[in-house]
């Protein structure tokens, strides 16, 4: 068995395991098993995000499997995750899994 063969086997059996990482969310009507990062954003952005009377903006990413998606999300798409409606600012793709990168305006 290659790495690639135990990695592709790794991401149903613990990354996207409910019971190990992952959990089930609701992405634009479809319910899947996805993981949600908000502290990654912290840890690779350099950039000052804006804060105006009491409006922040708010980034998180989303890791799921690229099989489980339609298609690939594209940059400046509305993505509603779990009811939110968040703007896809970047998605990457490696192994089998897309990295979707979203923003949403709170207070």
């Amino acid at each position: 068995m290659s790495l690639k063969d135990v990695m592709a086997a790794d991401l149903t059996a613990v990354f996207f395991n409910p019971n190990e990482f992952a959990a089930e969310h609701n992405i634009n009507g479809v319910n899947m098993v996805a993981l949600v990062d908000s502290d990654i954003i912290k840890e690779r952005s350099n950039r000052i995000s804006g804060n105006f009377d009491g409006i922040y903006k708010s980034e998180i990413s989303l890791f799921v499997r690229a099989a489980d998606m339609a298609k690939r999300p594209v940059r400046g798409q509305a993505l509603r995750l779990d009811g939110k409606l968040y703007v896809v600012s970047d998605c990457t793709e490696a192994e089998g899994m897309f990295e979707i990168l979203m923003d949403v305006n709170d207070s």
